[in-house]
């Protein structure tokens, strides 16, 4: 997972230096801004979570313990135990704090890509890798649009949105529930 995040962040590096070379090549007289859309994170996790898209690790994970405790194995429910941990921690560092949703948006980059294209955005990155932004780019939020991906119930729609009146949980990987 975190292997996964720095590759994530380095990629959203050479895309932003590359919009700065091209930003910067321009020489006409009406500049004009880069367009960055921007998703929070959480929002799409939480309408993923609750969405019929949703393929819960958790009866695979039952099934196996079940068999590994039948077969009275603990090294092997001990890794089932750490396993499900994880998949947990993963989830609530998605839905509550800033983690990555890259792997859940996979299933959707040719509709994303419709979205920017609609929009003119020039990239799509989680409001929470941008870590710094000059007057050359302009911040579009798309996250409803992504959200509406999910087919989301009126219900998750309203729970979501109040997401941007919350800062993410600071490690949000150790809730323990």
């Amino acid at each position: 997972m975190s292997l996964s995040r720095y590759f994530s962040g380095a990629i959203i590096l050479v895309v932003f230096a590359s919009l700065c070379i091209l930003g910067s090549s321009y020489n006409s007289n009406a500049q004009t801004k880069q367009r960055i859309g921007i998703f929070d994170s959480r929002s799409v996790a939480i309408v993923y979570a609750n969405s019929k898209f949703f393929k819960s690790p958790y009866p695979e994970i039952k099934k196996r313990m079940d068999a590994a405790k039948e077969k009275k194995d603990t090294k092997e429910i001990a890794k089932i135990e750490y396993e499900a941990k994880l998949h947990q921690a993963i989830l609530h560092d998605q839905g509550f704090g800033k983690g990555s949703v890259n792997t859940i948006l996979d299933m959707y980059k040719d509709k994303i890509a419709s979205i920017a294209k609609a929009e003119n955005l020039n990239v799509v990155v989680s409001k929470w890798e941008l870590v710094y932004n000059n007057s050359d780019f302009e911040l579009v939020d798309i996250t409803n649009k992504i959200v509406d991906l999910f087919e989301p119930s009126e219900k998750i729609k309203e729970n979501i949105k109040e997401m941007p009146q919350h800062e993410p949980v600071k490690d949000a990987f150790f809730i323990d529930d």
